[in-house]
């Protein structure tokens, strides 16, 4: 089978959204793929179309997998792809060219839509018959179903335990120190870099029901077909590509409005990262921001002067993380003041050559760590600065 996937399908009514494809990136973790499909098949509003890009080498013991899992409901056509190269934004942007449906959810493997899902999220879109609303964000919540791995699931409220039983004036101060320096927002978590001229400007009225968002987290993400077209993720980055799903969603707000569907459920499960890989992802996340702004602004001198504010701004958070989740050896604090090290390289690169050089960079910095248990390379969360 060839490597490479076809010419795109011609590029949609940018209004339309008659139909929805489950469009998945994975890496070495079919059963927990398979559980991804069966709830996207369970939807009260079917998927038109299934599209999976799989970076693992035995890639087609899991097709054959998912096909017998599709066939257990009665069917769905199925594009099922090796990828390209082992990189979530390759995979995503390889994904969306093999799609045909109006609709992308472009959710992760470890995502599971609730039955209600899928079809509140089309009647969302189908509502905003002008096309204002280029993208749309289901809402993280937890459901009754547990994989078969759940010991391998992530422990995702450990700083949260520290205000149980405390006195209520305790409470509040852990409560205070956990919205703001432990959990810091998307907005906050991204450096901008595009002109107020570059932005999307037009009616700004939503479907009632809808809240207006300026970033979209990977697993939730659903957006149109046409607006994906045009706006790829960054094949510049390796690997799980940490924080290509603010860069991505930031741009696709140059064309519309962002929206968060609070009444769309998804069950994010999030597999666990290493412990031994914490230092090198968090590095990455501060990295990978820095070279957005190298590679897009047209303003260097005052976005990276921000950047730069901005990178001893997460520098200090990642000292009450790493404190809150019990991390003596401060992990997160030493990949910040790692990638501390290595911005001045980023920076002095020409941006002719950025892209190439950055996919090497990656590398180089992913061999520092040892080997061992880790994220998943293709669809991993951040556990550093997004964590």
């Amino acid at each position: 089978m060839s490597m490479q996937p076809p010419p795109p399908p011609p590029e949609p009514d940018q209004s339309a959204a008659r139909n929805w494809a489950l469009c998945v990136s994975t890496y070495n973790r079919a059963a927990m793929l398979r559980d991804c499909v069966r709830h996207a098949l369970a939807s009260d509003l079917p998927p038109a179309e299934i599209v999976i890009v799989d970076a693992s080498t035995n890639w087609q013991d899991n097709r054959a997998m998912i096909e017998a899992a599709i066939a257990e409901t009665g069917g769905c056509p199925l594009r099922y792809e090796p990828a390209r190269r082992k990189s979530l934004t390759v995979q995503r942007n390889q994904a969306i060219a093999l799609a045909g449906a109006d609709i992308l959810f472009l959710i992760d493997d470890d995502a599971m839509l609730h039955p209600a899902c899928a079809r509140r999220i089309v009647e969302y879109y189908r509502a905003d018959v002008d096309a204002h609303v280029v993208a749309i964000s289901a809402c993280n919540t937890p459901a009754e179903f547990v994989p078969a791995d759940v010991q391998a699931l992530k422990e995702t409220n450990r700083a949260g335990d520290l205000v149980k039983g405390r006195p209520a004036p305790v409470q509040r101060a852990i409560d205070f120190a956990l919205r703001h320096l432990l959990m810091i927002p998307a907005d906050q978590r991204f450096v901008t870099y595009d002109r107020p001229d570059q932005r999307w400007q037009g009616d700004a009225r939503l479907p009632e029901g809808l809240a207006r968002v300026d970033f979209i987290v990977g697993f939730a993400l659903t957006l149109r077909r046409s607006i994906a077209l045009r706006e790829p993720f960054d094949e510049g980055l390796v690997g799980s590509a940490i924080a290509e799903d603010l860069d991505a969603s930031y741009r696709f707000g140059r064309h519309g409005m962002l929206a968060f569907a609070p009444d769309a459920p998804i069950h994010h499960l999030e597999a666990a990262a290493g412990r031994d890989k914490r230092r090198v992802n968090t590095a990455l996340a501060l990295l990978n921001i820095g070279y957005f702004v190298r590679r897009n602004s047209t303003r260097q001198g005052r976005d990276l002067a921000r950047y730069a504010l901005w990178y001893l701004r997460m520098l200090l958070a990642e000292i009450p993380k790493d404190l809150a989740g019990r991390r003596w050896s401060m992990p997160q604090v030493r990949g910040a003041l790692l990638a501390g090290r290595k911005i001045p390289a980023l920076l002095r690169q020409s941006r002719d050559g950025l892209q190439d050089w950055y996919e090497n960079f990656q590398m180089q910095l992913m061999t520092e760590t040892t080997s061992g248990h880790g994220p998943n390379h293709a669809t991993a969360r951040d556990q550093g600065v997004n964590g």
